[in-house]
C-alpha cells in the first residue's frame, strides 16, 4: 500500500502564497512568533504554515531562532 500526503480532498489546503504573505511570514518568523499565531495573522491553516516552514527550511531560507520551530 502506498500512502499519499494530502490525498484527502476534504483538507482543502491552500499551498499558494502571495509575495505579501511570504514577506509577512518571514517577518513574523524572524520575530519569533509561533506557527499557530503566524497562521492566525495570515488567516491560514496551521498545516499550511507548517509546510511553508518545512519548504523554507529545506531551501535554507529560514534563520534559526532562539524560540525554535514552534516559536513564542
Amino acid at each position: 500500500m502506498k500512502y499519499h500526503l494530502f490525498e484527502d480532498d476534504e483538507l482543502e489546503l491552500n499551498l499558494l502564497f502571495s509575495e505579501r504573505e511570504l514577506r509577512d511570514f518571514l517577518e513574523l518568523w524572524s520575530a519569533g512568533i509561533s506557527m499557530k499565531n503566524i497562521a492566525k495573522k495570515l488567516k491560514r491553516r496551521p498545516s499550511e504554515i507548517a509546510l511553508l516552514v518545512f519548504d523554507h527550511a529545506e531551501r535554507g531560507l529560514l534563520t534559526e531562532r532562539e524560540s525554535g520551530i514552534y516559536g513564542l
